[in-house]
């Protein structure tokens, strides 16, 4: 396995993570008067695990990161942007109003980079 095909599986098991999570979040927070204590207390011990998961996968990317090309770094830029700006018109209609705007947030600075990493070329 090359590092484009490792770094590809990292990225998606993030995103994995990072949907369960957000799922799981906005579950607990609508259902909170309903459910069982230890169901809800289980819940929240995944979300550790995940939050945990979560850090090591960003620090492990990051620490990637250094060895990358510009253009390979662009070019993962791009599609983070396109494949979250699709999630974003999908899902916004039911998505909470924070998880939306941080999602917003994230794709104003991830334009950003794309911009600052294409004034270099």
């Amino acid at each position: 396995m090359d590092n484009s095909e490792k770094k590809d599986r990292q990225l998606e098991n993030l995103e994995n993570l990072i949907e369960n999570h957000t799922r799981t979040q906005r579950h607990l927070e609508q259902y909170s008067e309903i459910g069982s204590k230890e169901n809800k207390d289980n819940a929240r011990k995944i979300q550790e695990i995940r939050e945990e998961q979560i850090k090591e996968l960003e620090a492990k990317l990051k620490d990637e990161d250094k060895y990358i090309s510009t253009e390979e770094h662009l070019e993962n830029l791009k599609e983070n942007y396109n494949n979250t700006q699709g999630y974003i018109e999908n899902n916004k209609d039911n998505m909470d109003k924070n998880m939306l705007n941080n999602l917003l947030e994230r794709q104003q600075h991830r334009e950003e980079q794309i911009l600052e990493l294409e004034n270099k070329k």
